[in-house]
């Protein structure tokens, strides 16, 4: 089945073929052909909003721990992102530079979802919020300067922010970034081109706490150059960071990352991708004797974060309706089927 490309009309009625469309892969017989990349859009507040007329929005549910009012409208507002860790595909797709949406056409879109779906809170899944300062404060005031009853999660990193700039985002409605933390020791954090430190990590995370904003870790297991004692040090290190929530997640080497180029200076890795999903250790690095000690690593991660009397404290201390309660519960059953 062919599908034709937006703004390139006749291109394969005309018998051009599947050749002259730009940015696409496709089957040939047997051989997966690539062709040239196509240009990147600069003005992307040019773009119409997304057909989500077309979609069962209220098929879309969002994990117990990424939402604190329903519903929840997924929504990007900036591609690319300029860092360059080497396990991370982004830039594969969506380029280093950064393309953003105006503040005001963001915040025109969130008033059309709140009208159209009763949208109460949005869910952002922009790489980097945060990457660009003035741009946040800008969506910030727009929010502000509207008076929109709206709240909104985001993706952000730790070297991006300070505390008035998460005071101003809280005020604006933020109450949960996800950072990537990865690791707590530097030589880990260094081999996979993070550009972080710990002490930044824990400034980071304190100043979004202070400014009364959930923060979201992940975290790595079985990255280049670890050993199960360093990674037990990235567990204590989640729970001296005291999360609100943390995710471990194996290190999958995605192809076309560095760290699929240069896996095999570090470890043993499949190349069975079906297995790349980030729970199965395709990529098992030298410290580690087997796939089996990794994965009983990532059981000992959860256990030892979530069933802390002090996690469950403070998420009894957080809930204020039954909604709360049927939230909570569906987030034990994701960590039950962990451990």
């Amino acid at each position: 089945q062919l599908v034709l490309v937006e703004n390139a009309p006749g291109l394969l009625q005309d018998g051009a073929g599947l050749a002259k469309v730009r940015g696409i892969a496709y089957r040939d017989g047997s051989e997966i052909v690539l062709t040239d990349p196509r240009e990147l859009i600069k003005d992307l507040d040019a773009l119409p909003f997304p057909a989500r007329d077309l979609l069962p929005m209220d098929a879309y549910m969002p994990l117990p721990n990424q939402y604190l009012r329903q519903p929840v409208i997924h929504m990007t507002a900036i591609r690319g992102c300029p860092y360059a860790c080497t396990f991370c595909s982004n830039n594969a797709v969506f380029g280093r530079a950064i393309r953003a949406k105006s503040p005001a056409r963001t915040v025109d879109e969130i008033e059309h979802v709140m009208k159209e779906y009763g949208a109460r809170e949005i869910s952002f899944w922009d790489d980097t919020m945060t990457a660009m300062r003035e741009w946040m404060e800008g969506f910030c005031d727009e929010i502000l300067r509207r008076r929109l009853d709206i709240t909104w999660t985001g993706y952000a990193r730790v070297n991006t922010v300070d505390l008035p700039l998460l005071k101003r985002m809280k005020e604006a409605g933020c109450w949960n970034l996800f950072y990537g933390l990865e690791a707590a020791d530097q030589q880990l954090l260094d081999n996979i081109g993070k550009g972080t430190t710990p002490d930044v990590i824990r400034s980071a995370a304190r100043w979004t706490q202070e400014a009364g904003i959930e923060v979201r870790g992940s975290f790595m297991l079985a990255l280049p150059g670890e050993t199960p004692e360093l990674a037990r040090k990235t567990i204590d290190f989640a729970i001296e960071l005291d999360c609100d929530y943390a995710q471990f997640s194996i290190t999958t080497p995605y192809p076309g990352t560095q760290l699929w180029a240069d896996a095999d200076k570090y470890g043993r890795l499949s190349r069975n991708l079906q297995d790349y999903h980030c729970w199965s250790p395709v990529f098992v690095p030298s410290g580690y004797r087997d796939e089996a000690e990794i994965q009983a690593m990532e059981r000992l991660a959860v256990r030892r974060f979530y069933f802390r009397p002090r996690f469950v404290w403070k998420c009894i201390r957080k809930i204020h309706s039954w909604k709360d309660v049927m939230r909570y519960l569906k987030g034990l059953r994701i960590i039950l089927g962990f451990v």
